[in-house]
């Protein structure tokens, strides 16, 4: 019986083990007056806000897209981590000073468009760029769709044969979990013209991972929101992200910061 207990506790942890550390990425950005008041001690006082519903994807893996995480379920793990910067839930709209609109879910680049992907990949193989050649079956406009959703776009400004840019494009091609929050001033967006255009968000924090049938999608969220809670209404340029004693590697690209090495059970800490 003995022996039966330690071979399923050493098989779990080599489960635990084999569950790759996560690759987040993180695009922040906020406009150049945002700035917050602070206490005496440096603080942000506190800035409430509400939450608004923007689109999901539930990601082609699904059976029933109802199956995937909720938004009630995505945005009371984004208000535990929210709080950490002082931003405050309210459940009144006419008091709050942001409107934060959440889109979530799972890029899964190769689902439906998988043989349209390769159909497209070839005829891109046929112009006169090298690079073009695709055989991943994702087609460049759904790489491009997708550097959209996670934030990467700043990606086709580099040069081709860099390495971050390498990196970046094989996030686009693969399946990712990812949360976009958006800010915007809720004055300026209750009290704007008629069929006048949206205003420019206060802020914004895009955030993704790569999907992984042994990474749950609800432990996945939480990773990516806890990931988030050092970003959340800033404008990162230069930082080094630090996990405890150890200093975590950051690929820049602008506004975009690739952090790798993230070990998913640091969420249960």
């Amino acid at each position: 019986m003995l022996l039966r207990l330690l071979f399923s506790a050493a098989a779990l942890l080599g489960t635990l083990a084999n569950v790759h550390a996560a690759e987040i990425l993180v695009r922040s950005w906020a406009q150049d007056n945002y700035e917050r008041s602070k206490s005496e001690d440096g603080t942000p006082l506190k800035e409430s806000y509400i939450f608004f519903k923007g689109q999901h994807h539930p990601g082609s893996h699904l059976n029933d897209p109802e199956e995937g995480i909720s938004f009630k379920e995505v945005t009371t793990i984004l208000n535990q981590h929210l709080a950490t910067r002082n931003y405050s839930l309210t459940s009144s709209p006419a008091v709050a000073d942001l409107i934060l609109v959440v889109h979530w879910g799972e890029l899964t680049p190769e689902g439906d468009d998988f043989e349209d992907g390769i159909e497209a990949s070839m005829d891109d193989g046929m112009s006169d760029d090298p690079n073009a050649f695709n055989m991943s079956g994702v087609s460049e406009a759904k790489q491009r769709s997708n550097a959209q959703i996670i934030g990467t776009t700043r990606m086709y400004e580099m040069h081709k044969y860099s390495l971050t840019r390498q990196l970046l494009e094989q996030a686009v091609k693969e399946d990712r979990y990812f949360i976009n929050v958006i800010a915007f001033d809720r004055l300026e967006l209750t009290q704007r013209k008629k069929n006048a255009p949206l205003p420019e968000p206060k802020w914004t924090t895009q955030l993704s991972v790569p999907s992984s049938r042994k990474l749950m999608d609800r432990d996945a969220f939480g990773i990516l929101a806890k990931a988030g809670s050092s970003y959340f209404g800033e404008n990162v340029k230069d930082l080094n992200f630090m996990r405890q004693d150890e200093k975590r590697g950051v690929v820049k690209v602008g506004e975009l910061e690739f952090i790798e090495s993230i070990p998913i059970e640091e969420y249960s800490d």
